[in-house]
């Protein structure tokens, strides 16, 4: 018997399809670096440098005798002999599209009816990221030439205790990297960089990390600790039963009368202030990656003191290009800028 079914009555027989105006984006937008760190004063040229100094250490045990003379030229020294000066280069970030005049004609379904307002909204986002990832990156800064434009340093390489590149290219600038530089990445104290991808991290060797940290930079001003996931799921343990009420740990006490468990660690309050954790996925990302392994253990520790800022020479900006040739309405997004580490001897990184 023949008969008319869901299955044989398609869109040649006149179905329809049922197409909601809902977008959902699938991939990872939020930029907490680029949302978060202090903008400073906008760069006037494509090198953006400040000068860093040190502190001799403390001399009281040889004091001079009352009347003793000072040698002419034995007795005086000179204060400004150890500056040096470090830079990070300005880098362009851009994307463009473009939409044909039919296209943007046509409907089509979506939150935004206009193609070409799409596009924006979704360049706009893409640049985002791209920011994101160049600031929370290892990459070294470099000089452009007539086919790359210049690159900045990221944050995983200014906080590098053993780099001898980029911004640390001579000797004078390395005696400025965060503590450590012998190479052991193992928790030990007077290290600043922490593996935890060989390594297991504790308790006992992040305090110890950030030990280190407030030596080299002196100050209880608090941090904040931008973490992949696989670092967030390690701090977190810190607080597990299982892990917290060892014969050295602190007891663990569960308020759950709201009917509530608190899994997360969001705050950690240390004898060197408070620390901020804050998720990310674009720490340690190589251009045109996905996220890695890298990037899942990666933390990056700043200080709350403004001593990590972004200097921007342009805002982001979105251009209108004219329809030059008939082939659509174009467009690019673009900014310019660079990312500002006064003090690396106060950075602290997990990798």
């Amino acid at each position: 018997m023949a008969i008319a079914t869901s299955y044989n009555v398609t869109s040649t027989q006149g179905a329809r399809e049922d197409l909601s105006n809902q977008l959902r984006r699938v991939a990872p937008s939020e930029a907490p670096m680029y949302a978060t760190l202090p903008q400073s004063a906008a760069p006037k040229a494509l090198l953006s440098e400040w000068l860093v100094d040190d502190l001799p250490n403390p001399a009281y045990g040889s004091p001079l005798a009352d009347g003793a003379d000072l040698a002419f030229d034995g007795g005086f020294t000179n204060e400004i002999a150890n500056r040096v000066r470090l830079g990070n280069r300005i880098q362009k970030f851009q994307r463009s599209a473009s939409v044909s005049p039919l296209a943007e004609m046509i409907d089509v379904a979506g939150p935004q009816t206009s193609l070409l307002a799409a596009s924006k909204a979704r360049v706009l986002m893409a640049l985002r990221t791209d920011i994101e990832a160049g600031i929370g990156s290892n990459q070294d800064l470099a000089v452009g030439d007539a086919s790359t434009g210049d690159k900045l340093q990221g944050i995983m390489a200014w906080n590098n205790p053993n780099a001898t590149s980029g911004a640390f290219d001579t000797a004078a600038k390395q005696n400025f990297r965060s503590i450590g530089g012998s190479g052991a990445t193992d928790g030990s104290v007077a290290n600043s960089r922490f593996n935890a991808t060989s390594n297991t991290l504790t308790e006992a060797k992040f305090r110890n990390l950030l030990q280190t940290v407030y030596e080299g930079g002196g100050k209880s001003v608090g941090y904040k600790l931008f973490a992949g996931p696989t670092l967030m799921n390690t701090l977190t343990d810190f607080s597990r039963a299982t892990n917290a009420v060892a014969g050295t740990g602190a007891n663990f006490d569960a308020n759950i009368q709201g009917k509530t468990l608190t899994l997360s660690v969001v705050k950690l309050v240390t004898d060197f202030g408070e620390v901020d954790v804050i998720p990310s996925l674009f720490l340690m990302r190589v251009s045109g990656a996905a996220l890695a392994a890298a990037g899942r253990n990666a933390g990056a520790l700043i200080p709350n003191d403004n001593n990590v800022s972004l200097k921007i020479m342009e805002p982001i900006n979105v251009i209108d290009l004219p329809d030059v040739g008939g082939g659509g309405d174009r467009f690019l997004t673009r900014t310019h800028l660079t990312l500002c580490v006064e003090n690396p001897r106060a950075l602290g990184s997990i990798v």
